[in-house]
């Protein structure tokens, strides 16, 4: 192999921080030294990138030289995505912002997806993918501590720091918890600039938190409007029941539980009691069907809330 120049030398030593580097345990230049085939330019930013100031090290604690000319680093695509200002005192301008993001998400669906686009639309649901296409780091962590509140201590569930741009989410909890707790930290990171380092407790969307801020709220709204856009469960819903509305009767209770159905009858079921029977379902008139909660991934809690307040049932 080729000795390096002086001035190859020179760069290599200054890369490593080490003044010794290509000497020989006699203290000449090695014979076979490792040639750098990128620049530092490149080795730099690579680092930089990858957030690791050790990257194309080998085991001695050398240069690699099979650093390639662009180090391969996990795409990242990021856009500025307009939403629409805050306005009034509803929650409309929070359905379209989530709406505006699930759009940006389709467009863009085959360079987010690299492997393949998921068949069911609402895998591109997914928070991790959301993250990436707004330019946050998303991971996940064992644990991310625990927290005091009103006198009970809670795993914190989720983690957005906006001076880094990343957002953690725990593994300590359900799926769906976890998938509504992302959500709602996308809601932070995407609708309330103001919120730079904030953590929370478990979220799966069933609104039993108590003496909540009005931006966890918004961000519990966001989490609801991705995760369940009002267009694809309404479609799922008729699908599975048949019908624009449900109504709880003779017949449609039948449909739901053919050996139960005069217990279901019995005493009048609230439209809360009505919508939990609906969301975690999985047969209606002799079909077997995934429930509409798992075909969504969130809680029963939670998909209940939101056929209620599409107004899918009535009692």
């Amino acid at each position: 192999m080729k000795t390096p120049s002086k001035s190859q030398i020179s760069e290599n030593r200054r890369l490593l921080q080490n003044p010794y580097a290509y000497l020989d345990d006699a203290g000449s230049i090695d014979a076979a030294p490792k040639i750098l085939e990128a620049t530092s330019e490149q080795i730099v930013s690579n680092r930089r990138a990858l957030e690791n100031p050790f990257a194309f090290l080998d085991d001695a604690g050398s240069l690699s030289g099979q650093v390639p000319q662009t180090h391969s680093i996990p795409h990242q695509i990021s856009e500025q995505i307009q939403l629409p200002k805050r306005s009034g005192k509803g929650y409309q301008w929070i359905e379209q912002s989530a709406k505006k993001l699930q759009e940006s998400i389709w467009k863009r669906r085959h360079e987010l997806c690299s492997d393949s686009v998921p068949n069911d639309p609402v895998k591109l649901l997914d928070p991790a993918i959301a993250f990436n296409l707004v330019g946050f780091r998303y991971e996940m962590a064992e644990t991310l501590g625990q927290f005091a509140s009103n006198g009970s201590t809670f795993e914190v569930a989720g983690v957005i720091d906006r001076t880094v741009k990343c957002v953690q989410v725990s593994r300590q909890m359900p799926f769906n918890t976890i998938r509504f707790t992302a959500a709602h930290e996308l809601a932070h990171a995407v609708l309330h600039q103001g919120v730079h380092m904030h953590r929370d407790r478990p979220l799966d969307g069933s609104g039993q938190e108590r003496a909540r801020d009005k931006i966890e709220i918004e961000a519990d709204k966001f989490a609801s409007f991705f995760l369940m856009p009002q267009n694809l469960v309404r479609k799922r819903f008729q699908q599975i029941f048949l019908c624009e509305k449900f109504v709880l009767n003779e017949a449609t209770a039948f449909a739901l539980d053919p050996s139960g159905s005069q217990n279901m009858l019995q005493g009048r079921k609230t439209l809360r009691e009505l919508a939990r029977i609906l969301a975690k379902t999985g047969s209606f008139n002799g079909q077997n069907f995934r429930s509409m909660a798992d075909q969504f991934y969130v809680s029963v809690e939670a998909m209940a809330i939101r056929l209620e307040e599409l107004s899918l049932l009535e009692v």
